[in-house]
């Protein structure tokens, strides 16, 4: 039974997460900025509703998480937004919201839970960038950005963290079928998508993989969409 702490686990891929790990047993840890939205999951799980942008909100959360759970053993870092807009009329307010939430948020979290997990010698980060933290894509430079950003700093902290029993993985999903789609203004086949529980599957593998293995980068996409 593994101590597991989900971000972002109100919606999406993080809320189908929770769903399947609490389901088979494991100790899971809920945060999201929404505790209604937590609560409606209706597990038996701990929940603790966190802006992880406020100062000191990271540190709280693992805090929280270490003291109901007694340890951390998987981090999955599932919280994020989106903005499909061009450059021209990107605001300067835009870019700083989506770098907030999605790098700067990433990197607050990961710094403060790596720290446990090296403590303990052993821990496995998962997150989930998506395709565009690894190709471009018209109308998206600033979330583009913000996915290049957690793309690379992943790869660092696996470098620092290299001899600490810590693994890193990252997930380039292109495409899921979740409600980050629900306010995009874009044509798009959602039926085409990925399932959402496919792409849990995907994740659940990494958390199910031999401690001493690591699927440190997974690329899925529809096949009209594939990289090439």
């Amino acid at each position: 039974m593994a101590n597991i702490i989900i971000t972002g686990a109100s919606s999406g891929i993080g809320a189908e997460l929770a769903k399947i790990l609490a389901g088979r047993g494991e100790r899971v840890f809920l945060t999201g900025r929404s505790e209604s939205k937590l609560q409606a999951l209706g597990l038996d799980a701990p929940v603790h509703a966190a802006d992880l942008t406020a100062p000191g909100a990271a540190e709280k959360v693992v805090a929280a998480a270490v003291e109901a759970l007694g340890g951390v053993d998987v981090a999955i870092h599932c919280a994020g937004v989106g903005l499909i807009k061009s450059a021209a009329e990107t605001t300067d307010a835009d870019f700083t919201q989506v770098m907030n939430i999605n790098a700067r948020a990433t990197f607050l979290f990961a710094r403060e839970v790596c720290k446990v997990m090296a403590a303990a010698k052993r821990g496995l980060f998962i997150t989930i960038p998506g395709i565009l933290g690894k190709a471009p894509m018209k109308n998206a430079s600033a979330y583009v950005a913000s996915k290049y950003a957690v793309t690379g700093m992943v790869k660092c902290f696996a470098q620092e963290y290299q001899r600490s029993g810590v693994r890193f993985c990252l997930f380039h999903l292109g495409g899921v079928d979740t409600p980050f789609w629900d306010n995009i203004q874009m044509a798009v086949q959602r039926e085409r998508m990925i399932p959402v529980a496919t792409a849990a599957g995907l994740v659940m593998q990494a958390i199910d993989a031999p401690p001493h293995l690591v699927l440190s980068e997974v690329v899925m996409q529809p096949e009209s969409h594939q990289l090439v």
